[in-house]
């Protein structure tokens, strides 16, 4: 458990500082969770992002001007270590899942390594040769997954394509995150946003909402 143990550390000092600007705390599968307030109505945004990215995201959230709540979820989960000892490529489905389920926000925005708006994904899986479609050949690798604060889960490494409407925003589209699938399937309106200009598109996005 050493590697999950080192992260949990990291997550708790970095949850400490956090604590002092905003109402914070670590979930069950070590995801850091931080709640900003903004104007009235507008509903709950859950804004998903990989941990590693904590510092650009809080930095486009800065000054931001949006109505409702965002609730901002930093994921650890492609750094948490497996039982078979093989690398996680990105996140995993079980702690977006459970977040979506606890806190039922009105929209899931996931970040995404590129730019722009992801409405969708044609679906993929990971494989011990890599990604591949899904209809591919190669079974999806099935991962036992150590969390930080050491919950034991099973990943499956294969995703369903999922496709949203199209938004009236000025903004690149481009292939989104294959986790959206996960929001999608428990019926919340669910959009990848780029992490480069992660401040413009989010402001486009929340000029909406």
């Amino acid at each position: 458990m050493g590697m999950a143990s080192d992260l949990l550390e990291r997550l708790s000092e970095d949850l400490e500082v956090l604590s002092l600007h905003t109402r914070a705390y670590l979930d069950e599968f070590g995801t850091l969770l931080c709640y900003l307030e903004g104007g009235r109505g507008g509903g709950t945004t859950l804004l998903h992002a990989p941990y590693t990215e904590a510092l650009p995201v809080l930095q486009a959230l800065n000054g931001l001007a949006f109505r409702g709540r965002v609730l901002l979820a930093l994921d650890p989960s492609p750094l948490s270590p497996t039982l078979e000892g093989l690398p996680l490529t990105g996140p995993t489905r079980a702690p977006l899942e459970h977040l979506l389920r606890r806190h039922r926000p009105d929209r899931l925005l996931l970040a995404f390594y590129g730019q722009g708006l992801g409405r969708g994904f044609p679906g993929g899986k990971e494989t011990e040769a890599g990604w591949r479609p899904l209809e591919a050949e190669g079974a999806p690798l099935h991962l036992r997954v150590r969390s930080p604060t050491g919950l034991l889960y099973p990943e499956r490494r294969a995703y369903p394509a999922w496709e949203s409407p199209p938004l009236p925003v000025d903004l690149p589209e481009a292939e989104g995150p294959y986790l959206g699938g996960v929001g999608r399937a428990l019926g919340v309106p669910t959009y990848g946003v780029g992490l480069v200009d992660l401040k413009a598109s989010l402001e486009a996005l929340f000029r909406l909402f």
